[in-house]
Order: C-alpha cells, then sequence, then structure tokens
C-alpha cells in the first residue's frame, strides 16, 4: 500500500483505472479532491450492499462482481475509509494489485473536525486524561488515552493513533466469544444493518435484535434488510433515536452522517429511552454508535443498564468531550464492570468503551 500525496500524485494514479473503497463522507472527500487534481474517478465500490448500483456523487457504485471484471493490474483501488487492514486484506483476496491509502488526508480532516487544539490549555481535561491513565489496568487502554493526551497537548492528529488499531472485529472481542449467544442485542444507531450482518457472519444467534435507526432513508433500508432475514433472526426496527426522555428532536445531514441537531427545525426525528422501551424486557448487550447523543442515551437508560447489566460497547469518539466523559460516567454509575478501550481504525475514528460485567 501506497499513501497519495496530493501534493505530487503519483503518475500511474493519473494514468489508471480508479475505484474508490468506500462511499460515504470520506469517499466524497476523496472524490472532490481528485477531481480538483483532474485525476480520473471509474466508480465507487462499497461493502454495504444494499448500495450496490446507487449513484454516488455522480459515479456507479459497483457491486462485487462488477469489481471483478476490472484489471487486476491496472485498476487503482484507493481506500478512503479509516479501516485500511481490513479492507486492504479484502482487496488482496480480490486479486487487486494496485493499492492506494490517503491516511494524511484523513489524519488532516481528523484535526480539523476534533479541533485538538482548542484543548491544549484545558487543564481540567488534560488532569481527567490523566486520571483515565492512571487507573487503567488494561495497556491497551492506558496507550489509547495517552495518545490522546499528546495529541491534544501537540493541538493535531499525531500518527501514533494507527498503531493502537486493533485486529478485533468491531463491537465482538474475542473475550465475548460464547457469551452472547441468547441475549437479547440492542443495536443503538444500526444504519441499514451492517452491524446484524456482522453478528450472523461470526455466527452469534441472540435471542432478539433491537434496532434503532433515526434516520428515516437508512431505518426503511434496515427495514427491508431485516425482513430479509428474519428466518434466520428476529430483529424488530424502530425509527427512534435514543435519547434521555420521550419528546421529538431535530436532526441534521439527512444522510449517511444524520445526527442530532437541536436547533434544526427542518427535520425531526421521535425519541425515546431505554428505560421506556426496555422497563419489561431483559436486554444483555448495548452497542450504541449515535453520532454524539451516547451520554444522553445511556442517561436515559441507566436504571435498566443497573438491572440488567448488560455488555456494553459505546462509541466514545465522536467528541473530545465524549472520550472522557463516558468513560467517567460509566465508571462512576456502574460497580463490578471492567472496562477497556478498543480502537477499531487507523483514524481518530471508531474508538469503543466495552463493559464487562465481572460476572460474566
Amino acid at each position: 500500500m501506497k499513501d497519495i500525496d496530493f501534493n505530487a500524485i503519483d503518475d500511474e494514479v493519473y494514468a489508471g483505472e480508479n475505484i474508490i473503497y468506500g462511499a460515504g463522507y470520506n469517499g466524497q472527500l476523496l472524490k472532490k479532491l481528485l477531481d480538483d487534481k483532474k485525476v480520473p474517478t471509474e466508480a465507487f465500490y462499497d461493502d454495504d450492499k444494499s448500495r450496490w448500483g446507487e449513484e454516488y456523487c455522480n459515479k456507479k457504485i459497483l457491486s462485487e462482481c462488477e469489481l471483478r471484471r476490472f484489471d487486476r493490474g491496472k485498476t487503482n483501488i484507493i481506500i478512503s475509509s479509516m479501516y485500511v487492514e481490513q479492507i486492504a486484506e479484502k482487496i488482496r483476496k480480490l486479486g487487486f494489485e494496485n493499492v492506494y491509502t490517503v491516511l494524511n488526508l484523513l489524519l488532516q480532516k481528523d484535526t480539523e473536525d476534533f479541533k485538538f487544539y482548542e484543548y491544549q490549555n484545558n487543564r481540567e481535561y488534560l488532569n481527567s486524561l490523566d486520571c483515565l491513565i492512571s487507573i487503567s489496568e488494561d495497556s491497551r487502554t492506558k496507550e489509547y488515552f495517552e495518545v490522546i493526551k499528546k495529541t491534544v497537548l501537540e493541538g493535531k492528529a499525531v500518527k501514533e493513533i494507527i498503531d493502537l488499531c486493533c485486529g478485533e472485529k468491531q463491537y465482538f472481542l474475542e473475550c465475548f466469544k460464547g457469551k452472547l449467544n441468547g441475549l437479547n442485542f440492542v443495536d443503538a444507531g444500526a444504519y441499514t444493518g451492517d452491524t446484524v450482518r456482522e453478528l450472523l457472519t461470526e455466527g452469534i444467534r441472540p435471542t432478539g435484535i433491537y434496532s434503532f435507526e433515526a434516520n428515516h432513508e437508512n431505518f426503511i433500508r434496515l427495514k427491508n434488510f431485516s425482513e430479509s432475514i428474519v428466518e434466520e433472526i428476529p430483529v424488530l426496527c424502530e425509527n427512534y433515536a435514543l435519547w434521555d426522555t420521550h419528546t421529538k428532536l431535530g436532526m441534521k445531514f439527512n444522510n449517511y452522517n444524520a445526527r442530532i441537531d437541536l436547533d434544526s427545525e427542518e427535520i425531526t426525528v421521535e425519541t425515546t429511552t431505554i428505560d421506556e422501551y426496555f422497563k419489561n424486557i431483559k436486554i444483555g448487550f448495548i452497542k450504541m454508535d449515535i453520532e454524539g447523543a451516547e451520554r444522553r442515551a445511556l442517561t436515559g437508560g441507566m436504571h435498566t443498564i443497573k438491572r440488567d447489566r448488560p455488555i456494553l460497547a459505546i462509541s466514545i469518539y465522536h467528541g473530545l468531550d465524549d472520550i472522557v466523559g463516558i468513560p467517567k460516567m460509566l465508571m462512576n454509575e456502574l460497580d463490578n464492570y471492567e472496562f477497556i478501550v478498543r480502537h477499531h481504525s487507523y483514524t481518530y475514528s471508531e474508538t469503543v468503551l466495552y463493559g464487562i460485567p465481572k460476572e460474566l
């Protein structure tokens, strides 16, 4: 693999057939940069099968069958995703020889999105990181918080974040094996069913899956997917956002990155709480990736979490405040849990705090 230098792009990128792997926000950003440099792009490819055949940024999202028709020796696959290691392995299995990444670009974007420099002189924040470093018994968890501290002190993304990427499946760690069958799963931020697809691939068979997706378009795709696997596993889909009260809230980016926006009035979504929805249902596993609403949703579910003591897989990467705020909140509220952090990408995204009840 080779990282593209946008100041001096290799001739073979200009001359070859270029396919962007990853039709999300980063793929859109990459397509624009390639267009600006007059680099031709043939198409996109994405692992989400429900999107195959769609148009994205005026280019087709190829199916795997269509991707295989391209010349393995002449086609350039440019990875826009932060899941570099996992995707590179898939590309190698497909036989493509020319693989490019844009890690420098993605790290630059992280600096702009996270604004690490705004926390450089925030002594309270740095003290919170020091506290998490000191109490973390797991070495990889300690390393993660140490890298975040270095990042904040430097005020920009650092390449050490790449070394933290673990090889374990996101949400389904090796230590969970044999413990997940027969549980009720809560999939908060279900998108179009990608976590459920992974769960099926792993051979996990919960009693039921309760999938919450706030974005209506994604919800329709999620529902269609769930109906296609109804004989394998029961999936109940809900077009709710999880929050700490039952209300209606605005949303922004009615797309891949749809999230709660308290100031928006154009697009609204109904909310519910974990405590309200699951007052008569026992839950055993909560996966939560809801674009920065995690703390509010956890607050609205704390009674149920204390009652049922589920395994937790909570995203903490949507903002610097979440990186320290969510661990501090759960460590203060929950007794006899082991908390570990695992980082699942080559950028600052996809960091998950796992909470494991010590009785398991």
